[in-house]
C-alpha cells in the first residue's frame, strides 16, 4: 500500500541506464528476496515497462535461486517475462564434483554424478521440487517449456570466488586437467555462459570480499560476514579484512599473465571454444552419463564427451566417422601428458579431459 511512487522510482531507474546510458540489459540482483503482493508483480510490470523502450530489443536477467519457473514465463502464461535467469545448480553441481565442495549450501549437491549434471544440462535446472538439504524444504518448479537461452551456466562468478574466506577461484582447487574439462563442457552446452573476469586465461589473482564504508559500518560489515559464511570451515580462522586496501588490491587481474606460458594455452583453448560455439547448432542438447564422471553431450553433428575427474571411459562411440575438432589436453593447450588411448571409435580416458568430435 503507497508503494506507487517507488515503484515509480525504480521503473524510471531502469528505462534510464537503456534509455541515457544505452544498456543492453539489466542484470537484476536477488529477486527472490523482492516481495510483491500486488497485481501486477512489481518483475512482470518491469518487463512490460522495459519491452516498452524503443529502439533495439533490451535483455532481462535475473539472479535467483528458487529454481522458479515463474520468473521466465512469459506475462501472458502468468509469469514474469524475464529472458533468463542464473542456474546455481551448474555451478555447485561441477564445484562439488570436481573440487569436493560439500559444506553449507553445497550440501545439496554431496556425491554429485555425471547424470546429475547431465539431467541439468538437459532440463536447465537439477532441483525441481526435491527438499534441498541446505534449505531443508522443497526447492525449484517443473522448468517445462524452457529453452536454453533462457538459462545462465557458470563455473564461476563473482559471488561463488568473493564468498569463499580466500577469494580463490576453481583454478586453486582443482588441477588444469579438470579446469579446461569443466571450461569446454560449460562453453560446448546451449545455455548462455557467463564468464568471470580473468577466467579465460585461468587468472591467479584472487577475488576476495572487499568494501570502502565508514569504519563502524565497516566493522560490522566483517563481523556480518563472518556469521553469515559460519558454515564454511574457512571462516572459522582469519580472514583478509574486506575494509583494508589491500583485499582490493590482491583482487586486481594481472594482466601480464595473458601472454604467458602458463595462462596462454587456456586462452587459446576459450577463444576455440568460442569460436566453434557459432557453428553448434541452436536448441536443446542430449546430455548422457556415460559413468559416475563422464558424459557426452550431443548438439547436432557435434559430440562433446568430458571426464571431469579420475578415470573412466567410452567403449564405442555411435559415430565411428567421426574426427576430433578440439581435444583440451592438446599440446596447444598446456598439454601436460597423454591422457586418452584412442582406438578405433573409441576413446578410453585415463585422466580429465573433454573431446569434441564433428561427424
Amino acid at each position: 500500500e503507497g508503494s506507487a511512487s517507488v515503484r515509480r522510482l525504480f521503473l524510471d531507474n531502469a528505462r534510464m541506464w537503456l534509455t541515457e546510458y544505452h544498456m543492453d540489459g539489466l542484470r537484476l540482483d536477488a529477486t527472490d528476496q523482492l516481495y510483491d503482493d500486488g497485481t501486477p508483480h512489481f518483475l512482470a510490470e518491469l518487463t512490460a515497462a522495459i519491452d516498452a523502450v524503443p529502439g533495439w530489443n533490451r535483455i532481462l536477467i535475473a539472479e535467483d535461486h528458487r529454481n522458479l519457473n515463474t520468473v521466465v514465463q512469459s506475462r501472458d502464461n502468468g509469469g514474469y517475462g524475464l529472458d533468463g535467469v542464473w542456474v546455481d545448480d551448474f555451478h555447485h553441481l561441477i564445484r562439488n564434483h570436481i573440487a569436493g565442495d560439500e559444506e553449507l549450501y553445497f550440501a545439496g549437491y554431496k556425491d554429485s554424478t555425471a547424470q546429475q549434471i547431465a539431467d541439468t544440462i538437459n532440463t536447465n535446472w537439477f532441483y525441481t521440487g526435491q527438499v534441498a538439504h541446505h534449505w531443508g524444504k522443497a526447492r525449484g518448479s517443473d522448468p517445462s517449456g524452457q529453452t536454453p537461452d533462457q538459462a545462465v551456466f557458470c563455473i564461476q562468478n563473482h559471488d561463488q570466488i568473493g564468498n569463499r574466506p580466500l577469494g580463490s577461484r576453481l583454478t586453486a582447487d582443482t588441477s588444469r586437467d579438470q579446469y579446461r574439462a569443466a571450461s569446454a563442457l560449460l562453453l560446448f552446452c546451449p545455455q548462455l555462459p557467463l564468464l568471470f573476469q580473468g577466467q579465460e586465461w585461468a587468472a591467479s589473482a584472487p577475488f576476495l570480499f572487499f568494501s570502502d564504508h565508514e569504519p563502524e559500518l565497516g566493522t560490522k560489515v566483517t563481523a556480518g560476514r563472518k556469521k553469515e559464511f559460519a558454515g564454511f570451515s574457512g571462516f572459522s580462522g582469519e580472514v583478509p579484512d574486506p575494509q583494508d586496501p589491500s583485499s582490493f588490491e590482491r583482487s586486481k587481474l594481472d594482466w601480464s599473465e595473458v601472454g604467458d606460458a602458463h595462462h596462454a594455452p587456456i586462452l587459446d583453448l576459450y577463444r576455440d571454444l568460442l569460436a566453434l560455439r557459432r557453428e553448434l547448432p541452436h536448441g536443446k542438447a542430449h546430455a548422457t552419463a556415460q559413468g559416475e564422471s563422464l558424459l557426452t553431450v550431443q548438439r547436432g553433428n557435434f559430440l562433446l564427451a568430458a571426464c571431469l575427474r579420475g578415470t573412466g571411459s567410452i567403449q564405442t562411440l555411435e559415430w565411428t566417422d567421426a574426427h576430433i575438432v578440439i581435444d583440451s589436453a592438446a599440446e596447444r593447450y598446456g598439454n601436460g601428458g597423454p591422457y586418452r588411448t584412442p582406438n578405433r571409435g573409441a576413446l578410453r580416458f585415463e585422466r580429465p579431459a573433454a573431446v569434441i568430435l564433428r561427424r
